[in-house]
């Protein structure tokens, strides 16, 4: 029993509890950028979903639905790409959430220069929503279990963009 790894840690706590902060502040967003545009949102979509299921509407009326429904979600992933990479560049390795539980992004061999970084920043947040858009939810649950499946508690997108999420009172 000793030598096994204990599964769930306070780092892995924060690591949740930063992606919870981060995707509240990112709803609120999308609510202003609906209320502003009129873009497909969610609400309007389950409207539109419950008034699809007391009527007697046609294939056609379920397809606009499900159109809808891909448009705002399609929307609201290229905002959240845009949060997570502009706040993680702006605040140097932290989205809002990392920076109330005192997390950094880092990157794992440590090497300097603004241009790679930037562009591995852009990469890992690409291929964090490009799971997201392709497996539409189940990202979230693949990233929690890559994160318990290995000590440094990497998740599929920080292995990709060759970076390690750290412990600021640790460094």
């Amino acid at each position: 029993m000793e030598n096994r790894q204990k599964i769930i840690t306070s780092f892995r706590l924060k690591r949740i509890g930063a992606f919870a902060i981060d995707a509240i502040i990112v709803s609120i967003i999308l609510s202003i950028v609906y209320r502003i545009t009129g873009l497909p949102n969610f609400p309007g979509v389950l409207a539109n979903m419950i008034e699809l299921q007391k009527s007697t509407a046609s294939q056609d009326a379920a397809v606009k639905v499900m159109a809808l429904f891909n448009e705002a979600f399609l929307q609201s992933l290229i905002i959240y790409f845009c949060y997570d990479v502009l706040t993680t560049l702006l605040l140097r390795g932290s989205t809002i959430g990392k920076k109330i539980f005192r997390l950094k992004l880092t990157r794992i061999n440590n090497k300097k220069g603004i241009l790679p970084y930037v562009l591995l920043v852009i990469v890992r947040s690409f291929f964090k929503f490009l799971t997201m858009f392709i497996f539409q939810g189940l990202p979230f649950f693949l990233s929690v279990i890559s994160m318990f499946a290995n000590k440094k508690s990497l998740a599929v997108h920080d292995r990709i963009g060759r970076f390690i999420v750290i412990n600021k009172n640790e460094i």
